[in-house]
């Protein structure tokens, strides 16, 4: 999946686009709460005040999985010592403030795919805006844990804030830096 791109996987042709005045958000559910209620009530709004949101749509027209990214920055002070060593003291990031997928595709390992398409339009806007890290900021111990399992470190004082250079990420996912 890539982003206004398609994929066939295990059956499912899918395919991400940017968020549009024509996409039905409401019917959306992944599990929690917090990430449904945000698809469908401030996902538009954010959308003006500087958020990317892009939505996976399935071949039935339906919104089965969304990331969304912003522009951000963290505090030196705020990363490992090893992370944080050598940059100014605000530090150029990209935040990836939401990654969700519908209850009915959990299971079948596309988080991780989610997330690589998520990071590909990250690198891709970094290479043109610049950037060190992206930041996440887990909902919740298990998003926080499966972040650790593909290489985010969390903050030395808050676990459930991660980050990782976007210089590892594009080697990691084939695309080039910067």
């Amino acid at each position: 999946m890539g982003p206004t791109a398609s994929a066939d996987h295990l059956g499912l042709i899918l395919r991400v686009e940017p968020l549009a005045a024509h996409h039905e958000l409401a019917g959306f559910r992944c599990g929690v709460d917090e990430l449904d209620e945000w698809l469908d009530v401030h996902a538009r709004t954010a959308t003006g005040h500087g958020t990317r949101t892009y939505l996976v749509i399935d071949e039935d027209e339906r919104v089965v999985g969304y990331f969304a990214v912003a522009p951000h920055t963290i505090d030196r002070d705020d990363l490992s010592r090893r992370s944080g060593r050598g940059s100014p003291r605000q530090i150029p990031a990209i935040l990836l403030a939401k990654l969700a997928l519908a209850e009915e595709l959990h299971g079948r390992r596309l988080g991780g795919e989610l997330l690589v398409t998520a990071l590909r339009v990250i690198v891709g806007a970094a290479r043109r805006a610049g950037g060190k890290f992206v930041v996440v900021d887990a909902i919740d111990g298990a998003a926080a844990a499966f972040y650790a399992h593909h290489d985010f470190e969390p903050m030395p004082e808050n676990p459930h804030r991660l980050t990782r250079k976007l210089s590892t990420v594009a080697k990691a996912i084939g695309e080039p830096w910067p």
